[in-house]
């Protein structure tokens, strides 16, 4: 198989929305079993999907790699040293060492907007730029369209309808904020696997919808997942703001952050400031 048929398989896989890794050898030193930019694509669990590395422990080693990769979300660059004896090494007798490069392409994560109002719309605009394929759902035509929704996937329907039938998985965030029946949407979203639920709502209507929801159906498996009210505490009650406190929260969850800032402290910053200069 060629580069270009690898590069085009995998395009065809992004595609498609399966989750793939490329591994690459980006850099090498000594004797190896391929060359410096020697590519394999590989599936979930490690499984060999095309191309190779150079066989051998040193593939069986990237195979591992990339599918660890390929659970947790994330790229990572890997080294390995091709020698029976020396640490680190994968039990080969060619003597070099190489760096390997898994990049990991996972499919657009599912956000669903379940109600089609201001902020919703607000989101759906901010959300497109960061990749998540979005999708809103609302059973007022004359709300949830083209024209309000360019380039968003429309589904004119009652939500606690449509949800089903949507293919939501672990990897998919809902978001709840219909004109009045968010216990109902709230009751559907739950019998999901979406890894993240939240209702657009204050904190007293938030607690009033959960306690609607919970009369109906268990919901030991939800509220880990449940975010109500939903959003960051950035400031602002615009649907702009809203709509970016929303988004800002379901980032972080979807990196595994905290969302706490980033900026160093005064006392902290001038601790680093009381310290030499490095050299240069």
């Amino acid at each position: 198989m060629t580069r270009s048929d690898l590069l085009r398989q995998l395009a065809r896989l992004v595609d498609e929305g399966v989750p793939v890794a490329s591994a690459q050898i980006v850099e090498a030193t000594g004797s190896i079993p391929n060359e410096v930019g020697a590519t394999m694509l590989v599936g979930t669990g490690g499984a060999l999907v095309a191309g190779t590395v150079g066989g051998g422990q040193i593939e069986a080693r990237v195979l591992e790699a990339a599918g660890a990769a390929l659970a947790e979300g994330r790229s990572r660059l890997i080294g390995a040293k091709l020698t029976e004896t020396e640490a680190g090494g994968v039990g080969m007798m060619c003597g070099g060492s190489v760096k390997v490069f898994v990049e990991v392409h996972l499919p657009e994560p599912k956000l669903v907007l379940l109600g089609a109002g201001h902020i919703n719309l607000n989101l759906a605009r901010l959300a497109r730029g960061l990749g998540y394929r979005v999708i809103v759902v609302d059973d007022r035509a004359a709300w949830a369209n083209a024209d309000n929704y360019p380039g968003v996937e429309v589904v004119v329907a009652k939500p606690e309808d449509a949800v089903g039938t949507l293919e939501l998985d672990a990897g998919s965030f809902v978001v709840v904020g219909t004109p009045g029946h968010d216990h109902v949407a709230l009751a559907a979203a739950a019998n999901t696997p979406a890894r993240y639920i939240g209702v657009v709502a204050s904190k007293r209507k938030a607690i009033e919808v959960v306690r609607k929801v919970t009369a109906e159906l268990d919901v030991s498996g939800l509220l880990p997942r449940l975010y109500a009210p939903i959003g960051l505490e950035l400031g602002g009650r615009s649907p702009e703001a809203v709509a970016l406190s929303i988004l800002a929260e379901v980032q972080a969850v979807r990196h595994g952050t905290s969302g706490a800032p980033m900026r160093l402290t005064a006392d902290k910053l001038q601790c680093y400031l009381d310290e030499p200069a490095p050299r240069s």
